[in-house]
């Protein structure tokens, strides 16, 4: 079952790429053959759901992208969680507590710095993301994110100056990002070996 799990994680991503490309095919893909009227997951920008408008293609990405990466925080999770300390929670158990108090007190207080390195990790891969979007929808319907806008400027603008430009941008909002993540969360560690 575990390895199952980690299949979009390891599958390479041209092939799952155009598989969900041939799924949310708006003619002929199968996530179409279920609705009522085909929607263009990839190329619209904008549509209605429940009479709100939403972003179709940028929503679309997003759960390309949870579905592909779900393995890599759940092997992390999991990791955390086969590490804990069985004597933790058989206290828990002696004291009376519930399997919610158990949740909330014991096990997410071990997990909080792994669900911060994950934070920052997929915030660091995601906002550096250029393959899974470029190969799902180029860039268009207002899923440009900064990656492929560097790209874009490089190759079909021939802009050297403002692909640097935005690339630096890029660089220095991950550094004060990763700043904030070792300031906060990864002193602990430390203040704890000096103990």
């Amino acid at each position: 079952m575990r390895a199952s799990i980690l299949i979009p994680y390891v599958a390479p991503v041209v092939a799952v790429a155009f598989l969900w490309e041939v799924m949310l095919n708006p003619q002929f893909g199968i996530v179409n053959t279920w609705l009522s009227e085909p929607i263009a997951f990839l190329t619209q920008a904008r549509g209605s759901f429940l009479g709100l408008q939403v972003p179709v293609a940028l929503l679309t990405v997003i759960a390309f992208e949870a579905w592909r990466y779900f393995p890599f925080a759940f092997l992390f999770i999991l990791a955390r969680l086969q590490a804990l300390p069985g004597e933790l929670e058989e206290a828990a158990v002696v004291d009376g507590a519930t399997p919610t108090q158990r949740f909330r007190y014991v096990i997410m207080p071990q997990l909080w710095r792994v669900v911060a390195l994950l934070a920052v990790l997929r915030f660091v891969f995601t906002f550096t993301k250029f393959d899974d979007v470029y190969l799902l929808t180029g860039g268009g319907a207002g899923t440009e994110v900064v990656s492929v806008r560097v790209y874009n400027f490089l190759t079909a603008r021939d802009d050297i100056g403002a692909s640097a430009a935005q690339a630096i941008v890029l660089a220095v909002v991950l550094v004060v990002f990763l700043a904030v993540y070792l300031r906060f969360f990864a002193g602990g560690e430390r203040d704890q070996r000096s103990l």
